[in-house]
């Protein structure tokens, strides 16, 4: 199995998991409601639990594990001219403000509109790319 195959998994994963506790976030919440006046305290704990494992999970291991199968991607697209090197550079740029948002979010920042900026340029490369090959 070759290495952008491993990664993509790996990444896949990431999101699969991000996505599950989103969804479990709905079913505290149904079941939050059922409870009718419950103690908020364990509802509140565990909504905050999976919260954290969301944006763990989607916003820093999968985008950590996305940007270093993406880095190696670019380097070698930059020394080999399969592409022009300014779009393989671009990409590059992009991927290191991409991995600063997941570590701005992993040292405290919650993630927001003004971190998700930071995905914009590799989100445009992203689309550019396979017209380029």
């Amino acid at each position: 199995m070759n290495t952008n195959r491993k990664n993509a998994i790996i990444v896949g994963v990431f999101y699969i998991v991000a996505a599950l506790g989103l969804l479990s976030l709905l079913t505290l919440s149904q079941e939050y409601v059922r409870a009718g006046t419950p103690d908020a305290s364990y509802f509140q704990t565990l909504g905050t639990l999976m919260l954290a494992v969301r944006n763990w999970a989607g916003f820093v291991f999968g985008v950590i594990a996305f940007c270093l199968g993406a880095l190696m991607y670019y380097y070698i697209f930059y020394q080999s001219k399969l592409i022009p090197q300014w779009l393989s550079g671009w990409g590059l740029i992009g991927i290191v403000l991409l991995l600063s948002m997941a570590l701005l979010i992993m040292f405290g920042k919650e993630p927001s509109g003004m971190t998700l900026l930071l995905a914009l340029p590799i989100f445009l490369q992203e689309m550019v790319i396979p017209q380029a090959e």
